[in-house]
């Protein structure tokens, strides 16, 4: 990554127009077919400053998301403080996952590309989704199982659905789709778990997502 220069305001201004014109270019044509060419013009910056700033479009893209991954953890700990049930915590943190390929495309871009900013969601306690998990065990609520390989088959599950979505070929309810089949995996009876997967959000989850 580009080593942070000086504090000159003119080069974060410069910046910033990188990531607000960064983020427009590739919501609109994705990242792979974003271009800096592109991305300098929406910016409104000359060719050479992106290269002071970023290396490489791709890293432009994991800085863009790298906000969101850092709020993800506050999040998911908002969720599981707030909702008391495990299961309907797990459901609306599965709905929001798929949810970020249609509201920030290049947010799911980074997760389906294993980007490094997907660390942050598994690093020790930070990690809510095996805590939920841990819960919904100890409350009798899920079958008895390994949290951590849960929590793994569920995201190894959701990063295809991710680039399904982002291609056009998912259907419209997808997360709903995903979060019923999830609640199953854990033991929640059908019709429960049916339930449970399409009720609606709490409004607080409307100001971030998460897996």
């Amino acid at each position: 990554m580009v080593a942070r220069l000086n504090q000159d305001p003119r080069w974060e201004k410069t910046r910033q127009a990188l990531l607000e014109g960064g983020r427009l270019i590739m919501a609109q044509k994705g990242v792979d077919a974003a271009s800096v060419l592109e991305i300098v013009k929406a910016a409104k910056v000359s060719q050479p400053s992106f290269y002071n700033h970023f290396n490489s479009k791709e890293e432009l893209a994991e800085v863009i998301a790298a906000k969101f991954f850092r709020a993800d953890v506050t999040f998911k700990s908002r969720i599981f403080q707030t909702v008391k049930d495990p299961a309907e915590a797990i459901a609306i943190n599965i709905r929001h996952t798929l949810k970020v390929a249609t509201h920030d495309p290049v947010v799911a871009w980074v997760v389906v590309r294993g980007g490094s900013g997907r660390n942050l969601l598994r690093i020790g306690d930070s990690d809510q989704l095996v805590n939920m998990i841990i819960t919904g065990i100890e409350k009798g609520r899920f079958r008895e199982s390994t949290p951590r390989v849960l929590a793994e088959v569920i995201r190894a599950a959701a990063f295809p659905l991710l680039r399904n979505i982002l291609q056009g070929t998912a259907p419209d309810n997808i997360e709903i789709q995903f979060a019923e089949l999830v609640l199953l995996m854990l033991g929640i009876p059908v019709h429960e778990a049916t339930e449970i997967a399409r009720r609606p959000d709490p409004p607080f989850a409307e100001e971030g997502e998460s897996i």
